[in-house]
């Protein structure tokens, strides 16, 4: 049998005959739980049904005139009655006319754009399975059960799943779309050959394409083995095609590396369609807040915001509030398995990518000490837990589901897609987005992202404390908890969910209102993809990132090539800069990280255009003794200054590649007018040169912050110029030293302070005013030291005092 062309199916002879008795197609019950159909003469009625529904659509489309507005009516006539959108957006057109031009098209549109509707359009318009190769079973679980109530028929395959009749029924056509992981594409090639030679194929769909790329943020090795379709549906491997079967890979980010990357990796035709939307959600307002993140201690301040938004709510449901605070204490009693509590297998490799000498080290470790969180037993959890990356990827048995099967019912009544619409189109203008800041936000639920499995326990329980329902979510917790916590959410029973990167690859939900990421992101496209999340209603939503802005990032551990270690340092310092950025607009910085051109002057929603970037400074006389003092050491080495010493060691010491730190000691040894400022301040000027191209890093690492300071050509041509100004403006690591209390250039000054009667005055008051806040410092009484001493007999001394106290 030879499958037939996508326009075979504009012609009569392609109708399937309905009898009498099928006059009037019944449509299966649907159900939620995802139990089988176990007759299967309704599975093959359905589908002989599909075919008719499907081809009665596509033979109206021929009576009509053949034009292409009624192809798009037609179209936007499937659109409506399954999905209750009128109209096709213009990439998701774009996409199916490359699928109709048996084109492989690679589509990246942003987070809840409809990217979906690509693919699942071609099984209603042919009646020929899609098939759409998914990498988390949760993400394959909703798309089902979202199509059963769009009136498609659809499945998914994992590859530990017990009951097999699913996957029998699948390959048979039973289904109009089938979802699968792509372990189970390479177990299934034979049979989807099958399937492909009887009802026919019409598309591949690799959704969240950017897991193919070693270069992306969310790589997954058995993604780079999909170039397998390729290989085994082309005409030239199967005889009954006339055409390749069209591969659709479909992501929300993607940087150009990682675009041509997922275009050599899956084997794409020359002539792949790439389809492009703009990257920029008019609705989501970005903001960037200083918060020692990896302290409990600031949780107060920086979730009270969060508190009183769901204030009114509490106190209306104070009964069942209690009791999901019960039911959170529960969690975190019987969490005492291996997998939480023990620290997930690193290799010593991966170990050595965390450390960074330049990290500023503050009074955390000690804060964090005092308020550590703990069980309801009393059990101080001290070791943060990362997520692993093997637990992120969950498998069928991880979710205890039976069987992937979902029946589709079309449910009646109209969907209020239109308002969505009109919102997009009300934000996208400027004046409004400027209005729409001062507008209070709608309630809707939010997620708290971190870093770590520990963090979304102890975050929880205190949101639960305070009153907010809140639920923690990560690989570690029991999976009946998991499936609750999707549920609750789901249905808005849940107000906060504080999760890894475990919990929202895929999660189609309208109305979250917040993205907040607690913790530095790994990179900008696993942040933007999370942000995402929010606002799919079209309605504002807010993105805030809390991070702390005094310290250099850490590269979370994982097993990693020596390129991916680089790459991933790479990714890290982008997402560093766009959190220390103060000048620029953030939505702006997004959008040009992905290649796109902004065309906007400013999206008048984030925080950097709200409060606007701070006063240029010139600094002119502080670039230029840093940059002296590096030129003056490389001049050194290069001229072999330092083979006169002597000593090896010394010379040795001379010859190591200095880091920011020593650097920073000269300038303050060469001029007293720096001896109080802050490495914090000099580490963002040295950022700020190495952007504008004067520095750059001294080894052949890639660093989260410039490390080892060494000039270039640039660099050394500025020194040479006569320019008086040098007008920057400050990052927030500069911003953040200028606001602490400066240190006293030497012992003396700060005793002259004492002898001047207005200081004298002042720092009396402050005593007073702390003395009288917390009552008067109890004096401290000097221990006086025992006359006696401890006799040591091994000691001369010792064997003397033992003999005189004896006489005595």
């Amino acid at each position: 049998m030879r499958q037939s062309s996508i326009l075979d199916h504009f012609s009569f002879n392609n109708r399937c005959k309905r009898s009498k008795a099928e006059a009037e197609p019944v449509l299966p019950i649907f159900r939620p739980e995802a139990f089988p159909c176990h007759v299967e003469d309704i599975q093959e009625r359905r589908r002989c049904d599909l075919q008719v529904e499907s081809d009665s659509y596509l033979v109206d489309l021929i009576q009509e005139t053949d034009t292409q507005t009624d192809w798009e009516k037609k179209l936007n006539r499937i659109l409506k009655k399954h999905f209750g959108y009128p109209f096709l957006k213009k990439f998701q057109k774009e996409a199916l006319e490359a699928w109709m031009n048996h084109q492989d098209c690679l589509v990246l549109a942003a987070t809840g754009s409809g990217k979906s509707i690509c693919f699942q359009i071609p099984a209603l318009l042919t009646g020929k399975v899609v098939v759409v190769i998914s990498p988390l079973i949760s993400l394959m679980h909703d798309q089902c059960l979202k199509l059963a109530k769009h009136g498609v028929s659809a499945c998914f395959l994992g590859s530990g799943q017990p009951d097999s009749s699913v996957e029998k029924k699948a390959m048979g056509g039973a289904y109009s779309i089938i979802y699968v992981c792509p372990e189970t594409v390479v177990r299934l090639i034979q049979p989807l050959q099958n399937l492909a030679e009887t009802r026919g194929i019409a598309l591949f769909a690799i959704d969240e394409v950017h897991c193919v790329s070693k270069w992306g943020h969310d790589f997954r090795p058995d993604y780079r083995g999909m170039s397998i379709l390729r290989e085994n549906f082309s005409s030239s491997t199967l005889k009954f095609l006339r055409f390749d079967v069209p591969l659709m890979a479909l992501t929300a980010t993607a940087t150009i590396q990682v675009r041509e990357d997922i275009l050599k990796s899956l084997c794409m035709s020359k002539e792949t369609k790439i389809i492009l939307t703009s990257f920029f959600r008019p609705n989501l307002r970005f903001s960037v807040k200083h918060s020692r993140t990896s302290s409990p201690s600031s949780y107060k301040k920086d979730f009270s915001d969060l508190i009183d938004i769901y204030a009114e709510n509490r106190r209306s449901s104070n009964k069942k509030q209690t009791a999901i605070s019960q039911k959170l204490d529960s969690v975190l009693d019987c969490s005492t398995d291996n997998s939480l509590y023990e620290t997930d297998k690193i290799s010593p490799n991966d170990l050595e990518d965390i450390d960074d000498s330049d990290s500023d080290r503050d009074d955390e470790g000690d804060s964090a000490k005092e308020c550590s969180p703990t069980t309801s037993e009393g059990r101080t959890m001290s070791v943060e837990y990362l997520e692993n990356e093997v637990d992120v990827f969950q498998s069928v048995d991880d979710w205890d589901v039976a069987c992937g099967e979902f029946c589709g019912q079309l449910l009646c009544g109209d969907r209020d897609v239109d308002a969505s619409l009109k919102e997009i189109d009300r934000l996208d203008k400027a004046e409004e987005r400027q209005r729409s800041c001062q507008e209070t936000f709608e309630q809707g639920p939010t997620i708290i992202y971190v870093p770590t499995r520990k963090e979304t326990l102890s975050i929880s329980k205190y949101l639960c404390q305070s009153g907010v329902k809140a639920a923690a979510y990560n690989a570690s917790l029991a999976k009946s908890h998991l499936r609750m916590v999707h549920k609750d959410f789901h249905e808005n029973n849940v107000e906060v969910v504080v999760a890894t990167i475990a919990f929202g690859m895929g999660i189609d939900k309208s109305n979250v209102r917040r993205i907040i990421h607690y913790g530095w992101p790994q990179s900008l496209e696993a942040y933007y993809q999370e942000a995402g999340r929010a606002g799919r209603d079209g309605k504002l939503a807010d993105c805030i990132l809390f991070a702390n802005l005094t310290r250099i990032p850490s590269l979370l551990p994982s097993r990693r090539s020596e390129d991916q270690t680089n790459q991933a340092y790479r990714m890290l310092s982008d997402c560093f800069r766009y959190g220390m950025n103060t000048s620029n607009c953030r939505a702006q910085k997004l959008v040009e990280y992905f290649g796109e051109t902004f065309d906007r002057e400013k999206c008048l929603m984030c925080d950097v255009c709200v409060k606007g970037p701070p006063n240029m400074q010139n600094l002119k006389e502080e670039a230029n003794i840093l940059m002296q003092v590096v030129a003056a050491h490389h001049r050194y080495l290069a001229e072999g200054f330092y083979d006169d010493f002597t000593y090896s060691d010394v010379k040795q010491r001379f010859r190591e590649k200095p880091n920011l730190r020593m650097f920073v000691s000269k300038v303050r040894e060469q001029s007293l007018k720096f001896v109080a400022t802050d490495l914090l301040w000099w580490r963002g000027l040295a950022r700020i040169l190495e952007a504008k191209g004067y520095l750059k890093e001294g080894d052949n690492k890639n660093h989260v912050q410039i490390k080892f300071l060494e000039p270039t050509k640039l660099g050394l041509e500025f020194l040479s110029r006569s320019d008086q100004t040098f007008n920057v403006c400050p990052e927030a690591d500069m911003l953040l030293s200028m606001t602490k209390s400066k240190s006293y250039l030497s012992f003396s000054e700060w005793g002259r302070g004492w002898a001047d009667p207005a200081i004298r005055r002042e720092r009396l008051k402050r005593r007073h005013l702390a003395d009288k806040s917390h009552g008067p410092r109890p004096r401290k009484t000097k221990k006086r030291k025992s006359s006696k001493h401890n006799s040591d007999l091994r000691t001369v001394r010792g064997r003397i005092t033992a003999k005189l106290s004896s006489k005595k």
